[in-house]
């Protein structure tokens, strides 16, 4: 069976970055918690992170757990085009929230095979950003998102709990030094999210307004801040440490499809959800992918 550092090397020669952590950085992340739920009320939604946290230790598995694989790959965004009253509308789909891989080139389909003989088994209730940050995978931001060098924050987080041994160094400095001098994504939030300390308000993040929240948008939300079609590319877009997007992926309505989306209607036509799905955003509420691009049509015309 391969070693820890032969895994890594395969599957940097596939195509991703990969590191262990041992499983003795459970301790750092305990503290972790503790340190974002002493922080009281900025912390957001840090009490339900510490809660989802202590309800999965330990974790159910068929094998002792000995170390954390923790993987990333490149991703790419992709674009909705609209036609309306012979214009064009462009709305972006960040990266991450539209599947663009094919099946095979998931990680969890090339796993099995170069970790033949090890177990394998999924990490719950541990943020897959702290957990790429402390094996020095990746490192926060400002904005609170995981930069993987030279991918920026445009990468997927892929981590299993393994039997591998593994015994290397769990990484305490878990934030980009450049931002200590650089507020640029700060002044870019169209939600005022992103403050002075090393926590965001993630319960005004427009993110969280465009992910899961049905109906109508909460009144802390300008209506010009709308322009993806879901999530939000403010802090990404204009931050340094970020590539340019690959929005070659693209899904073109038509004008009367452009009409029915874009209509007041909440239910998605069965139509219209399928070429969503086709498109790669199969994993997202149909009704959200309506309102949202309804909204940023409007704020975009």
């Amino acid at each position: 069976m391969q070693t820890a550092e032969q895994i890594m090397r395969q599957l940097e020669q596939a195509g991703f970055r990969a590191r262990f952590l041992p499983i003795s950085a459970m301790e750092q992340i305990n503290e972790h918690y503790d340190t974002l739920l002493a922080r009281g009320p900025e912390t957001g939604t840090a009490k339900g992170a510490a809660e989802r946290f202590r309800n999965n230790q330990p974790p159910k598995l068929d094998f002792e757990p000995r170390s954390i694989l923790v993987t990333a790959h490149r991703s790419a965004g992709g674009k909705l085009v609209l036609h309306r009253s012979g214009g064009v509308i462009e709305i972006p789909v960040p990266p991450n929230c539209v599947t663009v891989t094919p099946p095979e080139r998931y990680i969890e389909n090339i796993l099995p095979a170069i970790a033949q003989g090890w177990g394998l088994g999924p990490v719950k209730g541990v943020s897959t950003k702290l957990l790429a940050a402390l094996s020095g995978l990746g490192q926060y931001g400002r904005n609170n998102i995981c930069y993987v060098g030279g991918w920026g924050s445009y990468a997927g987080l892929y981590d299993c709990y393994t039997d591998i041994p593994y015994d290397g160094p769990v990484q305490t400095d878990l934030r980009m030094s450049t931002c200590k001098t650089c507020d640029i994504c700060r002044k870019a939030c169209p939600t005022g999210a992103i403050g002075d300390t090393q926590v965001i308000d993630a319960s005004h993040c427009l993110s969280s307004a465009n992910n899961g929240r049905k109906g109508p948008m909460p009144r802390w939300v300008p209506r010009d801040a709308h322009h993806t079609l879901i999530e939000c590319l403010r802090c990404q877009a204009c931050c340094p440490q970020n590539p340019l997007i690959d929005y070659s992926h693209t899904l073109e309505l038509d004008e009367n499809e452009t009409k029915r989306l874009l209509s007041r209607a909440k239910k998605m036509p069965e139509d219209l959800a399928q070429k969503f799905r086709d498109f790669g955003m199969g994993g997202w509420s149909m009704a959200v992918l309506k309102r949202n691009a309804r909204l940023a049509a409007k704020a975009m015309q």
